[in-house]
């Protein structure tokens, strides 16, 4: 009796009857109702695994999850691997290592070595060179090079130059005024670059800035108004005509000379076996130009002393360009025409494209200057600036004290002009020009 109560019982536990479940593959399968002792011994066992109490809970309490006891990180076979894991565990340690891991943080550092390599980059190739030439630059006009090298340039007699004006001054009505007036100036000045024959742009920036003499407009060529182009004798004759102020150029030079060699040999092929290819088109020029043309050139000075213009200074029109410290009527002639560079220890000036620009030295004197230094050497307070040509490859050029105007216009580029009105007011005006010479 005792023993069927007990079977009964656990068949009442084992509800609903007719079904079995497998904990390893959780499967249901079906039972009769009369199965013997052996089936009701085993589910009791099975159901004795389970925690037996009053209250009933749901059979996923009941779930195993071994698989949260598994590593998080795929195992490895190699013990270099796990080994090398080991400093995750370091005190400190974890905490750098997840932000150098992190993606972000690795993209930044991307970015920041770009950033380094342009630096450096600048650095090596334009700041330390810039630097270095402004040092050098500030120690050339220190008194104490100037006694260590015996002497600066200027110092020693300035050559004779046979049928060259050194110098002019311009007449002073033909200046702008001092103040400022309400509409159109009374007098401009309006000084053009290097023209070398183009004869339409001339006359096409002329007409941009509304030239016009009556109006009190006057005109000022700095040099290398001829060769190269195709109209050297009509820009000479478009000058004239307009009463145009002119300096002597390298190029004017070279005709004139190759002038005056044809007339004293009576004949343009005197000396031809040391005559070079690049002579001859200049000969040509020379010999297409007439006496009423060649005389404008010659009476065109090296230096024109254009005078005082508010906040400029004393102004002066030359070619090639003037060494700092030097008086206008100790400057060497054939340098002013020519000069592009200037050695910083002697200050003697240079045809070459290669050392240190003169304007450079020349703005950095008269800051110093201006600012009371007395490195500069000097003993006059006055200050020059200097408007130019010649130098196609700095093209236009725009500084405190100097105003380089060749912007390369018988090569393709521009014919520039700088225009002072009243006031002391100035503006660039460019005109587009014609290739008529490869550069």
């Amino acid at each position: 009796m005792a023993r069927k109560e007990r079977t009964q019982s656990v068949s009442f536990l084992s509800k609903p009857t007719g079904f079995e479940m497998d904990m390893d593959n959780l499967s249901v399968s079906s039972s009769s109702d009369d199965d013997n002792d052996e089936t009701v011994h085993s589910q009791s066992g099975f159901f004795k695994s389970f925690p037996q109490g009053g209250a009933q809970r749901p059979l996923i309490n009941f779930v195993k999850n071994k698989w949260e006891t598994r590593a998080s990180r795929p195992r490895s076979t190699s013990t270099s691997s796990a080994a090398s894991l080991d400093w995750y565990r370091v005190p400190g340690l974890g905490f750098i290592a997840s932000i150098v891991m992190a993606p972000k943080f690795r993209r930044y550092m991307v970015v920041y070595a770009i950033l380094l390599m342009f630096a450096f980059t600048g650095w090596e190739t334009v700041l330390q060179p810039m630097m270095k030439e402004h040092e050098d630059i500030l120690a050339s006009l220190n008194v104490d090079t100037l006694e260590k090298v015996g002497g600066w340039f200027g110092t020693n007699v300035r050559p004779e130059f046979v049928d060259v004006l050194p110098m002019r001054t311009l007449n002073p009505a033909l200046l702008p005024s001092f103040e400022e007036k309400k509409g159109r100036s009374s007098r401009r000045l309006v000084i053009v670059g290097d023209v070398h024959g183009c004869q339409d742009e001339l006359e096409k920036l002329l007409e941009k800035v509304s030239f016009d003499p009556d109006a009190g407009d006057h005109l000022i060529l700095t040099g290398d108004m001829i060769n190269k182009g195709p109209k050297s004798g009509g820009v000479v004759d478009l000058a004239r005509g307009l009463g145009a102020s002119c300096v002597r150029g390298n190029h004017e030079d070279r005709i004139l000379l190759e002038r005056s060699d044809m007339k004293v040999h009576h004949s343009e092929s005197s000396n031809q076996e040391h005559t070079v290819v690049a002579d001859t088109a200049e000969r040509r020029v020379a010999k297409s130009l007439t006496d009423e043309q060649v005389a404008y050139l010659q009476d065109c000075p090296v230096i024109l002393k254009v005078g005082q213009i508010k906040d400029m200074g004393e102004v002066a029109v030359v070619h090639g360009g003037l060494v700092p410290g030097v008086p206008l009527e100790r400057q060497e002639l054939s340098s002013v025409m020519s000069m592009r560079t200037i050695d910083l220890d002697t200050h003697v000036p240079s045809a070459s494209k290669d050392g240190v620009p003169w304007f450079k030295l020349y703005n950095q004197y008269h800051k110093l200057l201006v600012a009371g230094q007395g490195q500069a050497g000097t003993v006059s307070p006055q200050t020059m600036t200097v408007i130019y040509g010649h130098d196609a490859a700095k093209s236009l050029n725009i500084r405190q004290y100097t105003k380089g105007l060749d912007s390369g216009c018988v090569y393709g580029r521009k014919l520039s002009a700088f225009v002072i009105e009243d006031g002391g007011k100035n503006e660039i005006v460019q005109v587009k020009c014609n290739e008529y010479v490869k550069s």
